[in-house]
């Protein structure tokens, strides 16, 4: 074989190598499903995502205050796409594509709604929010309109107090599907997986203030779904049903 023949499987084994660690990531290591355990403080609120968080607002009568949108406050139904009017925290986690993509269930509860909203009109790319977290631009969804227009799953978590926390799933532009694997009336346990998004993408969870002592979670930070606490809430967030006092 001369020079130009072995050149050439030379390269033909290179590109097959790099598919077949493309194919791996693919398949193998992106739908990875380590053990996780919440902390045994039942106080403590989990993440429902691994990835990084981009943001912690502060959300007033369900509205972003300080978050302007061509010249209006932003609602949280805008994040979320379920109307409310209540007080607490949205925080968002951007999943990075070494994150696992698996996600997990925040507090104890019931599920009272699940939402779907379809693209407006077509998935956008979350490149933006990557590129500031890789040049350490703040804030990291600075940019990001992809957080107002793409596809997102929404459910509702009632905890036995009454107040309600939801995990919102958004898909980026590559996205197969959104996966949630509950529905209305499911009983859910803190921890819990409950569902995930193909080669995507981002998770924000909002916290009312009934459930929060302490924000634990800061922007920048890496946490891990259904391990790292992103809050304290001053009663346990573990109860699927009332204690036996209030029965």
């Amino acid at each position: 074989m001369n020079a130009v023949g072995r050149g050439a499987v030379g390269s033909a084994a290179a590109l097959l190598g790099f598919f077949g660690l493309f194919l791996y990531w693919r398949l193998r290591f992106f739908f990875r499903d380590p053990d996780r355990s919440p902390p045994a403080d039942t106080k403590s609120i989990v993440a429902p995502a691994d990835g990084l968080v981009t943001y912690v607002k502060r959300i007033e009568k369900g509205d972003i205050p300080h978050a302007v949108k061509k010249g209006r406050t932003i609602p949280l139904e805008e994040f979320t796409s379920v109307s409310s009017t209540a007080s607490g925290y949205l925080v968002g986690i951007y999943m990075t594509e070494y994150s696992v993509h698996r996600n997990r269930i925040p507090i104890s509860g019931t599920i009272s709604l699940r939402q779907h909203r379809s693209a407006a009109p077509v998935n956008r790319s979350m490149a933006r929010v990557g590129a500031n977290f890789i040049t350490r631009h703040t804030p990291y969804d600075d940019g990001c309109d992809y957080l107002f227009t793409n596809e997102r799953l929404t459910i509702a978590i009632e905890h036995v107090s009454g107040a309600v926390v939801t995990v919102t799933q958004i898909a980026d532009l590559w996205v197969d599907r959104i996966v949630a694997h509950v529905d209305v009336g499911d009983v859910v346990s803190r921890g819990e997986q409950y569902g995930m998004i193909r080669f995507g993408s981002q998770c924000d969870v909002f916290l009312p203030d009934e459930l929060v002592t302490e924000i634990e979670a800061v922007p920048g930070q890496y946490v891990l779904a259904g391990h790292t606490v992103v809050a304290r809430s001053p009663i346990s967030v573990d109860e699927i049903s009332p204690p036996e006092e209030e029965r």
